[in-house]
């Protein structure tokens, strides 16, 4: 595979102000980096900086430059000065990189909007080929909330200017077309560290624990599902412990779990890096998620990974992951057969392989995988653009 020069650019990605705002493409990104040369630029409003920018760069594990600019607070004018702002500091990254000898053969963007009209434009501007890479839940009827008219054009427009889509999931594909999208896709899934997320020892495994990482939302996450199905599985059994990582704001819910009288039973961890979630999911019995919709979320590809087993709602692309070896899925928003759910996978533990879950795991989701079918797209259209 010959190595091509790839800028990654994102609407979402890790930064000192959300340090785990768009991680997926973080490793999107890292998984590319194990075959091509990356280079990623992303600009963040920062409303605590004192100066009007600052440029913070790192080499490792690959090129990285996040540009912080000052946020305008000016009455109605202020929103489109930040716009135009972020627009012309990309500009100025870009000419940066390439003055440094980094010259981008293809724009790999992440997250359609608003990162794909910026990708557009710099395509127009140095003549560089464009495709996206879409993990937004907002092409759903039922996500919450839902674009503007305005923000659904120039979806649209910079959607269907790039070379290619790519969703990380069959669900998400059909929900792009359905919203006017027409430009070809390809379907490539998200990807996590499988060195990483591995079967524990199955004698360390504590069977009485189940556990849920999210956001905590309340209207996609639906934690009060979950928190109303544990309140009557402990009337089952009362040792059941809920261990929750979140780095959302577990406040809000803490009236509804006192009023359940479930929080002697209940650890919540708050935010953990991927090796903290990766040890306590060794030591879980069953990973629980209740989303009322999703695309393919990296915690269930990770739960897979360290061969644990699943109950989900089946939402968004679940359901192509989560099959009868990896666990069980349920409709959303339905209390008694999650319940149901969680009791017969609690009962039936022995008869999930880890090892095997592990090994699928690594041939679809790990990063020489996801790196290896970015390859081929990559090699694709840079072939193509050049013919």
């Amino acid at each position: 595979m010959q190595k091509r020069n790839i800028l990654f650019l994102s609407s979402w990605y890790p930064n000192r102000i959300k340090p785990t705002h768009g991680n997926f493409v973080y490793q999107h990104a890292l998984a590319a980096s194990k075959f091509h040369n990356v280079q990623m630029l992303y600009v963040c409003l920062d409303e605590q900086l004192k100066g009007k920018m600052e440029v913070v760069q790192s080499k490792e594990p690959f090129l990285t430059t996040i540009a912080y600019i000052s946020k305008s607070k000016i009455p109605l004018i202020g929103a489109a000065w930040n716009n135009l702002r972020i627009i012309l500091c990309y500009f100025h990254l870009l000419r940066g990189v390439k003055n440094e000898g980094f010259h981008p053969e293809l724009i790999h963007a992440n997250v359609v909007y608003p990162i794909g009209i910026i990708a557009r434009l710099l395509s127009i501007r140095y003549k560089i080929p464009y495709i996206i890479t879409e993990h937004w839940t907002c092409y759903h009827q039922e996500a919450i909330p839902r674009p503007g008219k305005l923000q659904q054009r120039l979806t649209r427009l910079a959607a269907n200017k790039a070379r290619l889509i790519l969703p990380v999931s069959e669900d998400l594909a059909k929900a792009m077309r359905s919203s006017g999208i027409q430009t070809e896709m390809a379907v490539v899934y998200n990807v996590i560290d499988t060195r990483l997320f591995v079967p524990g020892n199955p004698n360390e495994r504590k069977k009485n624990q189940l556990i849920h990482v999210s956001s905590l939302d309340p209207i996609q996450k639906n934690p009060s599902l979950l928190f109303r199905a544990f309140s009557e599985l402990l009337k089952w059994k009362p040792e059941l412990q809920l261990h929750i990582v979140s780095d959302g704001d577990f406040s809000i819910f803490q009236k509804e779990i006192k009023d359940l009288n479930i929080e002697r039973n209940i650890v919540f961890h708050g935010t953990l890096d991927a090796t903290g979630i990766a040890a306590i999911l060794k030591e879980s019995a069953l990973f629980v998620l209740t989303s009322r919709f999703e695309n393919l979320p990296c915690v269930l590809i990770e739960s897979i990974s360290a061969g644990v087993p699943i109950v989900s709602t089946n939402v968004g692309g679940i359901n192509e992951i989560v099959h009868a070896s990896q666990g069980q899925l349920i409709p959303s928003d339905d209390q008694s057969s999650l319940v149901s759910a969680i009791k017969e996978q609690l009962s039936r533990l022995e008869e999930y392989d880890s090892n095997e879950m592990h090994q699928k795991a690594t041939e679809k989701f790990s990063y020489q995988a996801i790196g290896k079918r970015f390859g081929e797209i990559y090699e694709d259209i840079i072939v193509k653009h050049g013919s």
